[in-house]
């Protein structure tokens, strides 16, 4: 005789304790991958294994409200270094032409004195 459907199918608590342990391991990967905490509370609310209790829109709302001064001197300070950088990189690219140009000519300068 075959066995029962039901005699088959998991318990409704085991699908839970499985869907919570999956939604654990999920959480955990993604604070291990989000680079900071909106990063990881957006990851978690996108993927839907958000902890109890925590709203999207509170944390956000919160988080705007103690740190706009932060946003304005965090793009401040990326321009400054932006700035930096691009003034380096000129520089390096600046020295490495003038240094193939002095060859360039050092190596022109030979070969007339050979042919002469």
């Amino acid at each position: 005789m075959p066995p029962k459907v039901t005699d088959t199918r998991p318990t409704p608590e085991a699908l839970h304790a499985v869907e919570e342990k999956t939604a654990a391991s999920a959480r955990r990967i993604v604070a291990t991958y989000s680079q900071d905490f909106m990063d990881g509370v957006t990851l978690m609310c996108m993927l839907g294994v958000e902890p109890k209790g925590l709203v999207y829109k509170k944390v956000a709302d919160e988080l705007e409200e103690t740190a706009p001064t932060t946003a304005k001197s965090t793009r401040k300070a990326t321009k400054k270094t932006t700035k930096k950088t691009t003034k380096k990189t000129t520089k390096k690219t600046t020295k490495k032409t003038t240094a193939k140009k002095a060859t360039k000519k050092t190596t022109t300068a030979k070969k007339t004195a050979k042919k002469a």
